[in-house]
């Protein structure tokens, strides 16, 4: 039984949450069909908590320090709604910790309370039936039965069996979920995430196998040349094992020396072993300095240089800088997209191919060094994230836009006034367009190797299941054209549908018997089958 948790122990118990997601995300990203059905609910959770934790550095021991270090860095990893909403939960469950080396259940609790009032703070309009449901009514039934003296364990298994009946009810709660025939997949994620930190404290094993998140990148070197500029040094972190037949060591001393040698410098000495980290612009004399006193166990040093350029490759600006007093930031989902959008008139572009996160804003708001910044998500996922970057980001006004699709942003770019000055009027008139917009989004699920059915969603209505796609949307443009009598119909469409196939398909739109243009928009990708907006 575990009275209380440290540091060390609540990083055990998110790891092993964290392994159980990673064994689980790809059965929760097949229950993913609200607010709509585009599979990836098991995958932004998993990115963002997984992300949140490596910024953890494995020196930091007491649970102050961890708890304090996680809170802020989950936040800034989120993407997607279920990573936001799963941040926010977990930023306040963490912060609850910030002033204590231990928490034992009653303070736990108190930790889950915080963590569920952060979570549906996140979202404008909570909806019951999702993982907020989940989290809170797990939470109220550990209030309800806590006595004296509970151990941890017994706190996280009553948490995980009411959330697991809570799990169960989400269809009674959302008519979605019910004609789908399944469970809300962020609450299936929370269900996970606790029954692994409840693996560890029981003393079970989870295999730590290779996740999205884990997968490495290829680093693009060919951005460096002779006139690079490599500003912020190097990160190194080592173990050092003390030798006796080395200069004697004297801790405090070691530690002055350091401070003097770099910056962000955290060590922890036990016995014969140190723990150093440190940034600094010459990590051969901090090696040569440690050197004196043992070998290294470990070593790793990493160009921070290189891992912002990583972490900014994706944010593209225009070479043409607009004259107003605001500027345009906008998402795609591939890197066709992200040059037309900046042809178009937007400032930045960032592009994103798994999620934009909370950082990834906030990084393209820094390169427009505007007082004024408007915001395209761009995608149903990208919206939450966007808010929390608002929040986060005190250099700016920044407003907004919920496009929860490239067709919207398509249609509103060209009608911004770069000359105005009054922003209120230019969102305004942005927000005009979007609401005469109809646009159809057309996803592909395949569901435990069936045959697969092709949903035409308008925002989070389905409109159409379909056995193909191409009868999927001639039921919807049809249906539309009858109900709205739009004039324009613009088919974007990705790599995966051929110019022979979209060609045949706007002869059959324009065969149906109205009187329409239809424009079609080639890209790489896209996060659906197609998009089809009307205007």
């Amino acid at each position: 039984m575990i009275q209380k948790i440290d540091g060390l122990c609540f990083k055990n118990m998110v790891d092993y949450g964290v392994r159980n997601l990673n064994l689980n995300y790809k059965t929760i990203n097949q229950l993913n069909v609200f607010p709509v059905p585009d599979g990836d609910t098991g995958t932004n959770m998993l990115t963002t908590i997984s992300k949140g934790l490596v910024q953890v550095d494995n020196s930091l021991a007491d649970l102050s320090a961890v708890s304090k270090k996680f809170a802020k860095s989950i936040v800034f990893e989120a993407r997607g709604n279920s990573g936001v909403i799963v941040s926010q939960f977990l930023k306040g469950f963490s912060e609850t910790f910030a002033d204590t080396n231990e928490a034992d259940s009653e303070l736990f609790i108190a930790a889950l309370e915080k963590g569920v009032a952060c979570a549906y703070s996140a979202v404008a309009n909570p909806v019951e039936g999702t993982m907020l449901t989940v989290v809170k009514d797990a939470t109220a039934a550990v209030k309800e039965s806590y006595r004296e003296n509970q151990s941890i364990d017994e706190t996280v298994s009553v948490f995980v069996k009411h959330a697991r009946i809570s799990l169960d009810n989400t269809p009674n709660l959302l008519d979605t979920l019910k004609e789908a025939g399944v469970v809300d997949s962020g609450g299936a994620g929370i269900v996970c995430l606790f029954e692994g930190m409840k693996k560890y404290l029981d003393g079970d094993s989870i295999e730590q196998t290779e996740s999205p998140v884990q997968q490495t990148t290829q680093v693009d070197y060919s951005v460096y040349n002779p006139d690079s500029e490599f500003e912020f040094g190097y990160c190194t972190e080592m173990l050092i094992q003390l030798l006796n037949s080395k200069k004697p060591f004297d801790y405090e001393e070691f530690k002055n020396t350091l401070n003097q040698l770099g910056n962000s410098v955290v060590t922890t000495y036990d016995s014969d072993k140190v723990k150093v980290h440190i940034h600094s612009h010459n990590p051969g004399e901090i090696l040569n300095y440690c050197q004196q006193f043992g070998e290294f166990l470990t070593l790793k040093i990493e160009n921070m240089t290189v891992q912002h350029t990583d972490l900014t490759k994706n944010i593209l600006c225009s070479e043409v800088k607009n004259d107003g007093v605001f500027s345009v930031v906008a998402v795609a989902y591939d890197r066709a997209v992200q040059n037309l959008f900046l042809e178009m008139g937007a400032d930045v572009v960032i592009y994103s191919e798994d999620g934009v996160s909370t950082k990834d804003y906030i990084e393209a708001f820094k390169k427009t060094e505007s007082k004024n910044i408007i915001v395209f998500p761009n995608g149903n996922d990208a919206i939450l994230s966007a808010e929390q970057a608002k929040t986060l980001y005190k250099h700016a006004e920044i407003t907004v836009i919920n496009t929860k699709d490239i067709a919207e942003c398509y249609s509103s770019l060209p009608i911004i006034d770069f000359s105005q000055t009054d922003i209120e009027t230019v969102v305004d008139e942005i927000n005009e367009t979007i609401k005469n917009i109809y646009v159809v989004s057309f996803i592909k699920r395949v569901v435990e190797e069936k045959d697969p059915s092709f949903y035409a969603l308008h925002r989070k209505e389905i409109l159409k299941i379909g056995t193909t796609l191409e009868e999927t949307v001639l039921f919807a443009v049809k249906n539309t054209l009858e109900n709205l009598g739009k004039d324009i119909v613009t088919i974007f469409y990705d790599n995966t549908l051929s110019e022979e196939y979209i060609e045949n398909l706007v002869e059959k739109i324009e065969n149906l018997g109205f009187c329409v243009d239809v424009y079609t928009i080639p890209t790489q990708t896209l996060p659906c089958a197609l998009t089809i907006s009307f205007e």
